[in-house]
């Protein structure tokens, strides 16, 4: 039949492991970039302001985007926190933010509440500008 084709039923252990949120340059520990997961993520956007990056690693702007998204974070000596949410491991945050397309970058206040938000990929100097605001508040 045209069209149509029969899948293999995959062996789960075979499947490569995830590197979460690395590029082949960048360290997969990285400091400057917190992981946010359903379990952390209240405590993680209270008490200061926090920039956090939704993503998959199966999404191709995502993987573009990281690279810049941890530059600023490294460079950035303020008071804002980044963080980074793979939306697949952590269907909760994702649900309760309503995050429908990624990349998709959510800013937090102080208090945790939702004060900016961007959906796709933002340029380096938009994430600098955005940043170097936060730090002015």
């Amino acid at each position: 039949m045209l069209g149509r084709r029969r899948r293999r039923a995959e062996d789960p252990a075979a499947e490569p492991a995830r590197v979460p949120y690395a590029e082949p340059d960048l360290p997969v520990t990285d400091e400057s970039v917190v992981m946010v997961e359903d379990s952390t993520f209240l405590a993680l956007t209270e008490g200061t302001y926090t920039v956090v990056d939704f993503w998959a690693s199966w999404c191709a702007p995502c993987r573009q985007f990281a690279p810049i998204f941890r530059a600023v974070a490294r460079e950035h000596t303020g008071p804002v926190r980044f963080g980074a949410c793979e939306v697949d491991a952590n269907p909760g945050v994702a649900q309760l933010l309503q995050i429908r397309s990624i990349p998709t970058l959510v800013v937090f206040g102080p208090d945790g509440s939702e004060i900016g938000r961007s959906t796709g990929t933002v340029s380096r100097g938009d994430l600098e500008a955005t940043v170097a605001q936060l730090s002015r508040r």
